[in-house]
């Protein structure tokens, strides 16, 4: 290796991040514990009221409880809270922990993500952390499972501020059918998608649980609609939900 190698070799393995640019603007990121630049962290769409009481997305009208989506229909999940607008910088940022071989970036604002949601009022009842499962064949070509990133961070953030905070139980849901990709899909192909693709395993875990369901996007709830659902008829007491982003109604 000659002498402009080895120079190379050094600043890749010690000035650079592994990942080595902020995931939303490109910028180079240097020998640091932040996972986006300054000027992206601050910009962040973070969600604040009003939102909707049911899923926490953003709602446009002060003088109402509940987002349209949910006031049209009979949802099964209790409550629900998201961190971030999924425009702009959201999206990015879910696109690069889903699609960007970053899932220590998932666990990053997943903390951040548990610090904010130590706020909520329901948080005390939550028994059981799950995060949505991706079938064995994505989770094995994308090496893991981005919503379990997530929910690990929320539990590290949640422990930062609670003397009693939830357990993570990772193998309790399970996708038992490789669906497609939802992406440009309406909520009733998306449904039609997903009936019957979660089970329950170690049913006797979750009976009369308060359970907080943790996924990375909520567009239009079809997935936590189905898992929520398959939750409750296994045994589950209530389900609430979290998610990294989501559409605003």
């Amino acid at each position: 290796m000659n002498l402009k190698q080895t120079i190379l070799t050094f600043f890749e393995n010690n000035l650079f991040l592994k990942n080595g640019t902020c995931p939303i603007c490109g910028k180079v990121l240097f020998v640091s514990d932040r996972f986006l630049c300054h000027q992206c962290e601050d910009d962040l769409p973070r969600i604040n009221n009003p939102t909707c009481r049911k899923c926490g997305r953003p709602i446009f009208a002060a003088d109402r409880d509940v987002c349209i989506p949910c006031a049209k229909r009979n949802l099964p999940f209790s409550g629900g809270y998201a961190y971030l607008n999924y425009q702009d910088g959201g999206g990015k940022l879910v696109a690069a922990i889903k699609f960007g071989d970053r899932p220590h970036l998932g666990i990053w604002v997943g903390r951040q993500m548990g610090a904010a949601m130590a706020q909520c009022q329901w948080i005390s009842e939550v028994d059981l952390l799950i995060p949505v499962p991706l079938h064995p064949n994505r989770r094995e070509e994308r090496g893991y499972n981005q919503s379990e990133k997530i929910a690990q961070g929320i539990l590290e953030g949640l422990n930062q501020t609670m003397t009693k905070a939830p357990v993570l139980a990772t193998q309790i849901l399970i996708r038992n059918r490789d669906t497609p990709h939802q992406i440009g899909q309406g909520r009733e192909q998306r449904l039609s998608n997903l009936t019957g693709a979660f089970t329950v395993d170690q049913i006797e875990t979750i009976q009369n649980k308060t359970i907080l369901l943790v996924d990375d996007v909520l567009t239009t709830g079809a997935t936590l609609t189905e898992t929520a659902a398959t939750l409750l008829e296994a045994g589950a007491a209530k389900v609430l939900i979290a998610t990294l982003c989501a559409v605003a109604e």
